[in-house]
This record gives structure tokens, sequence and C-alpha cells, in this order.
């Protein structure tokens, strides 16, 4: 079965974790969220989290891939859906980065609940850059 997936954070095309869990995905190109999501840094390890806080932030920017069950089994476990402390699955609507409210898709997104975080290392971010990905460090 194949899935829409929007990635915001160390997933996206040339940030640390696309080589590895994104091999099989097709890229569908840039999309931006529907409603506005608060997407900040967490903790020690600088991790990119979008938190479950719909019409709260940005219109976070990301990309929008089409994964198999393969792939979205090991992103669920990179994501640790099943963990307590986990990120959950949620479908959200997205649109093009052309224009917000055009081209709309709902996809399988990794939010956290607010609740959870309590380092927060940044402000809200519309966007997760390659200055943001220099201070991440993968889980051991």
């Amino acid at each position: 079965m194949r899935h829409r997936l929007f990635i915001y954070g160390t997933l996206k095309k040339g940030f640390p974790n696309h080589e590895h869990y994104m091999q099989s995905a097709r890229d569908l190109g840039k999309y931006q969220t529907i409603e506005k999501y608060p997407l900040v840094l967490c903790g020690a390890r600088y991790v990119p989290c979008m938190l479950n806080c719909p019409g709260d932030g940005h219109h976070v920017e990301g990309e929008l891939y089409e994964v198999d069950d393969e792939c979205l089994n090991r992103i669920d476990a990179l994501e640790r859906i099943q963990e307590s402390d986990g990120y959950r699955r949620f479908v959200i609507r997205v649109s093009s980065n052309e224009s917000l409210n055009q081209d709309i898709k709902e996809a399988f997104a990794y939010l956290m609940p607010p609740e959870q975080v309590t380092d927060r290392r940044s402000r809200y971010l519309k966007t997760y850059g390659m200055d943001d990905a220099k201070k991440y460090t993968p889980r051991k």
C-alpha cells in the first residue's frame, strides 16, 4: 500500500536522516501545512518537533512523499510512535508551496504531544533549515 507522508525535519532531502530512511520514497514536491502548527527544536539533541497544536505557529514548510508500508514502518520506528514519549502519526492537510489552499492533499505527519515538550530550544519555526540541522544529534 502507498501512503502520502509530509516531512518537515531531519527526513527532508539533504538532511541527516533522508538517505537512510527515504530510499524507496517518491518525492511529490514542496508543500506546507494548511493549518498553522508550532515547529520547534527540542532537547539537548535539538530535535525538530511539530507540536499537535493546530492553529498556533506557522504554516510549516516541508516535503511531500509517497511511501510504501515498509518505509512507513521504518519511519514509525525512528519516530518511536509505540513509545510513550514518541511522536504520534496523524493525518493532516497540506498544499503546494506555490499557493496556500491549492493542490490540497491529506498526508500523514508526525506530531509531538505538546505536554511532552519540556525543553524547547527555539522560537516557532516556519521551516527547518540547514543551520538548525547542524545542531541536531542523532539518537545512539
